[in-house]
């Protein structure tokens, strides 16, 4: 607020809170990618906490604080303070903690009134409780007690500032190292960014109920990684090869999300694939190799239909779970890495 001519001035400016919903979707992204092989589910804004990270062996409970400039410490403490409260009643609510993070973008987190310390002095960074100065780890049990379990306690500090998608330039260097990882390829980094902003930013405007957390799954959360690698189906000049449907842009664009949807799905892919190559090992020529996945998808073709049982038009039918099965087949390599790397 402002005080103008003796009047108070509220500030109805919402880019602070605009700003927030950016860090703790970038923040969730991050966390993401840290725990890509352990977690089985994630949430934003759940019902107890900025993010929440499901983990088989129990949950990670995260809060997320962030200034808008860089060098603002004004906050750090009560910001530190709060969200170490708000951990401590995750452990209250929940005995199936495992890991409790505070994230933010402040270079200190525990900086005071006297000033700061060069302890704390780069972005990118965590540190566990026990690593932490004895006397911020006083701070620490002062502000939430000696029952916090702070074995369990890590703070992040990464680097978050600028203007538009400038300012989550640390979370895409994660994103271009995953996506190093699983296409040996960085050009797939934008479009990754661009489809779990969206769809974190969805998963947090889904308010959890009592009956329902409103999780995103691995697979879900997953799910744009395993689109980009199939993305698009076969050209046309491989799809001719199966099929004389001639329609082939309209069938594509008509049916796109359901090719996706059964692409993804690990009972349909792993049982053709499973199938597949087990029929492919015991042909004896390289020839024979490069022609087989044309010969089972035009002879297979069948026994996969009930899949799109969906598609009343039995022409269009055809056409579809052909297109499904020779895509999945010539993107074989890239699914197996996707799940090699995320433990899928």
């Amino acid at each position: 607020m402002t005080e103008k001519n003796g009047k108070i001035i509220k500030n109805r400016n919402a880019s602070p809170s605009a700003y927030g919903w950016d860090f703790q979707v970038g923040a969730g992204i991050k966390l993401m990618l840290d725990y890509l092989t352990e977690f089985t589910a994630i949430k934003m804004e759940g019902k107890n906490d900025d993010i929440e990270i499901t983990l088989p062996k129990g949950k990670i409970y995260a809060q997320a604080k962030s200034v808008i400039k860089m060098d603002d410490q004004s906050s750090a403490t009560s910001k530190l303070k709060e969200a170490l409260e708000t951990l401590a009643e995750d452990v209250e609510k929940d005995n199936n903690t495992i890991r409790l993070i505070y994230i933010t973008n402040i270079l200190n987190p525990f900086s005071t009134s006297e000033g700061t310390s060069p302890y704390y002095n780069s972005y990118n960074t965590s540190y566990d409780y026990s690593i932490l100065r004895t006397e911020d780890q006083e701070r620490i049990k002062r502000m939430v007690g000696d029952n916090f379990p702070t074995d369990q306690l890590q703070v992040h500090v990464i680097r978050f500032f600028g203007e538009g998608k400038n300012k989550f330039d640390a979370i895409k260097e994660n994103i271009r190292a995953f996506t190093r990882r699983v296409f040996d390829d960085i050009s797939y980094s934008d479009l990754l960014f661009d489809k779990w902003c969206t769809q974190f930013f969805a998963n947090a405007a889904d308010m959890p109920q009592k009956e329902k957390s409103f999780t995103l799954s691995k697979k879900e959360a997953l799910y744009p990684v395993i689109v980009l690698a199939i993305d698009k189906p076969i050209p046309f000049n491989e799809f001719e090869k199966v099929c004389d449907y001639d329609d082939y842009d309209g069938v594509v664009e008509k049916f796109r999300d359901l090719i996706n949807q059964r692409s993804c799905e690990y009972e349909f892919s792993s049982s053709l694939l499973g199938e597949y190559f087990s029929q492919k090992c015991n042909l004896h020529t390289c020839e024979e190799s490069a022609r087989f996945k044309y010969e089972y998808t035009r002879t297979h073709w069948k026994e996969y239909e009930s899949y799109f049982s969906e598609i009343k038009d039995d022409y269009e039918r055809q056409a579809v779970t052909k297109l499904t099965i020779l895509t999945i087949i010539m993107h074989s390599g890239k699914l197996r890495k996707i799940k090699e790397v995320t433990n899928l």
